[in-house]
């Protein structure tokens, strides 16, 4: 199993794996596994195209959340590229020593910047939700800061470079001073050595991804009262409908977290239930479950489709309601004349 108390040394002197693992590395399986998720990775490429497209030149959020939606974006590509190093690195390895038990494995310092680079893209997704969230909290209590463009999109760079920093200690707590001794299935696997602070880590990322998602669903039941509080007192047309467009793009920025923050949790949750029974579980099970629940892989292909389809559906109904809006006379005015002609009645 992977993980063991042992020395560095002794986890170097195992070199070849046992009769589970091997079972698994060759199994029907993982043949299926890889002929699925090569398909899932190239279609978030193509996706990746057209959201980016869509953001750039049909563009409904504040320059702020664009740049963070960039930034999910791009690590969602990113995460997608670095796994599909490790799949193809794996295949390979499978395909050339299927018939060894004591090649078959990787050395763990083989893996140090695929598995460096994946890891921290992993965690990186989690704040980026954060930020994007906290980006969606700040434009609702302080609006002010979001009327210029420029300081928006400022804003958005310091809880972008919030989210490298925070990453950046999560790595360390995991990687900081540990020896990559002894060998692994695949190179998504973190090295031996370093399996408690990963555990620690991961369920400080379930911790915070139930906190964000409590947060969410606060803010958007705060923005939808506020609108609705607006669409009865407030008859100015230009704030009914900037409160009407705030509530749109927060929706569709708040399902595109919500998608990111299920799927990082999913993955989550997964690896600390299968470590949890893994003492009563087979080592082929475990090997094979472990790459199938690779929640991240989903949501990072969720995420260039959520933004094209929630951005796309934000400039329909933005035309929609200005249509509509345009066509109905003015709500305050007609208001005044209603009152004019029983002022005169009277």
């Amino acid at each position: 199993m992977l993980y063991t108390n042992q020395t560095a040394s002794e986890l170097d002197g195992y070199r070849c794996t046992s009769s589970g693992i091997f079972e698994a590395q060759t199994s029907i399986w993982m043949k299926i596994n890889f002929v699925f998720t090569f398909p899932l990775i190239f279609i978030t490429f193509y996706t990746s195209i057209f959201a980016y497209r869509r953001l750039k030149y049909r563009n409904v959020y504040s320059s702020g959340t664009q740049f963070i939606l960039y930034a999910v974006l791009f690590n969602a590509n990113l995460n997608q590229l670095v796994y599909c190093v490790i799949r193809i690195r794996h295949l390979f390895q499978i395909i050339n020593y299927s018939s060894d038990p004591c090649l078959i494995e990787f050395h763990s310092t083989e893996c140090f910047y695929d598995n460096s680079l994946y890891m921290f893209s992993n965690y990186f997704a989690t704040w980026l939700v954060c930020s994007l969230t906290f980006d969606r909290f700040l434009a609702f209590y302080a609006r002010k800061l979001y009327v210029e463009q420029e300081k928006s999109k400022r804003i958005a760079m310091m809880l972008v470079a919030g989210a490298i920093l925070f990453t950046l200690i999560g790595h360390a707590l995991i990687y900081f001073g540990v020896n990559r001794a002894g060998y692994v299935p695949s190179c998504q696997y973190p090295p031996h050595l370093a399996l408690n602070g990963f555990a620690i880590m991961t369920n400080l990322k379930i911790m915070f991804t139930i906190a964000n998602c409590v947060v969410i669903v606060v803010l958007l039941f705060l923005i939808i009262r506020k609108d609705r509080i607006i669409r009865q007192s407030v008859y100015d047309t230009n704030t009914r409908y900037s409160s009407y467009e705030n509530v749109l793009t927060t929706k569709s920025v708040l399902i595109i977290a919500v998608a990111q923050l299920f799927f990082s949790c999913l993955s989550s949750v997964a690896v600390t239930i299968v470590r949890t029974f893994e003492a009563g579980m087979s080592e082929y099970t475990y090997h094979i479950l472990t790459q199938y629940v690779t929640g991240l892989l989903y949501g990072n292909l969720s995420i260039p489709i959520l933004i094209y389809l929630k951005t796309t559906q934000c400039v329909q109904l933005r035309h929609r309601r200005i249509s509509k809006m345009t066509k109905q006379p003015d709500v305050l005015e007609s208001r005044m004349l209603s009152l004019k002609n029983m002022w005169e009645k009277e």
